[in-house]
This record gives C-alpha cells, sequence and structure tokens, in this order.
C-alpha cells in the first residue's frame, strides 16, 4: 500500500507522495530557483506552451506564485527537478488559497505530474494553511486538465470570459475549480484512491472545446 504522508520536517518545509516531493523555495538565489532558470523547457500546465523565452516564462512563473508558498517540484525517489509550483494567492482572512500554475521542465507525464502536485498542495492548504477554500484556474479549453482535477475532486463552479491574457492570440477563458473545507474529508480519500489506482493512465486527452 502506498503511503502518501509528510515528509519529516518542523517547518512543513516539504510534502511528498511516494513519486513528487513539494519543496519550499525560501529565497529567489536558491540554488532550485538557478536551475529552473537554466532548464532548457519550461512549460505551463494549464494554458500549454508559450512561445515567450525562456527566462521571461520563469519570471513570470515566479510572479504568479506567493514568494510565502513557493515549492519546487521533485522527483521523491531521486531528487531530480521538475517543476515549480505554489499558490497565487493567499487570503488569510478570508481563508483562501488560489493556485499558482504548475510549471514543468518535461521530466515526468504530464498526468501523473499534475495529478500528484494538486493532491499536494490541497494538503498543504488544507493542513498547514488551514484555509476554508482552496481553488484553481485552468484553460477552459484543456479539457483533458478539467477532468484530471474533476477526477481528483475538484468542483466546476464556472465559466471566467478572457481571464487569460494573450500577446496575439484571442484572450481565452478560465474554468473555476474548488475544493471546500467540509468537502476536504472525503476529497482526500478520494485523492489517494486515484493515486493509488493511477486511473489517470488510462484517459485520453481531449483538448477540443466544449
Amino acid at each position: 500500500m502506498r503511503q502518501y504522508g509528510m515528509y519529516p520536517s518542523s517547518n512543513h518545509a516539504s510534502f511528498a507522495t511516494d513519486r513528487i516531493l513539494l519543496t519550499r523555495i525560501t529565497g529567489p538565489e536558491s540554488s532550485r530557483a538557478q536551475q529552473l532558470r537554466e532548464a532548457a523547457m519550461l512549460r505551463r500546465l494549464d494554458r500549454g506552451t508559450s512561445d515567450r523565452p525562456n527566462t521571461a516564462r520563469l519570471a513570470a512563473g515566479r510572479d504568479q506564485v506567493d514568494t510565502a508558498a513557493a515549492f519546487a517540484i521533485e522527483a521523491a525517489g531521486s531528487g531530480d527537478l521538475l517543476g515549480v509550483s505554489g499558490f497565487g494567492a493567499i487570503d488569510r482572512h478570508e481563508k483562501r488559497a488560489t493556485f499558482a500554475p504548475i510549471w514543468s521542465i518535461g521530466r515526468l507525464d504530464e498526468a501523473a505530474l499534475v495529478s500528484h502536485v494538486a493532491h499536494l498542495m490541497t494538503r498543504y492548504a488544507f493542513e498547514v494553511l488551514v484555509v476554508e477554500r482552496a481553488e484553481v484556474h485552468l484553460d477552459w479549453r484543456l479539457r483533458h486538465m478539467l477532468d484530471l482535477h474533476a477526477n481528483l475532486g475538484f468542483r466546476c463552479e464556472g465559466r471566467l470570459r478572457a481571464y487569460f491574457a494573450a500577446d496575439e492570440e484571442p484572450s481565452g477563458d478560465a474554468a473555476v475549480l474548488s475544493v471546500v473545507r467540509s468537502e476536504w474529508p472525503s476529497v482526500a480519500r478520494r485523492q489517494r484512491g486515484v493515486l493509488a489506482g493511477e486511473t489517470w493512465r488510462y484517459r485520453l486527452p481531449s483538448d477540443r472545446p466544449p
């Protein structure tokens, strides 16, 4: 039976599954931040590939992550760097956390990476930040990404028009998905079941607009 527990840490610096480890990035000059700057590819998974230069994409990614909760995504066994994510916003008064995009350097299957990271980020939101609501905004056109989050217990609440700005193409709509605290115990069980069964391996991507 796989164990999905927190790595030993007195300051909640790390969360892990059997495949993914999230490690806090504590400063802009950290070794992990440097490795991300040097990565040959950096892809934002909730919007697809960008044609911006790699350094600009990284700068945009760091701008979208709350500096108090930025995480390097690592392979749990080897420690290899897989990407970066975190929280785009943490409203402590309203007890609400919004996930930042997941940025990948392409060393792990996208569905596996998203499934494990989304589980750990949701755990961190409810168990460490102690929020009442965790939410994520996804490109409405990426149907497989919406399916992955729905399979993990996120509920789609609606569509935000022209939410994602684009340099040349029309702005993209966003789907708003969330989990609230009253749902978290059952959602946590569901997520552990999904990760243990790896049901996402048998899902076919579908990026067609509805």
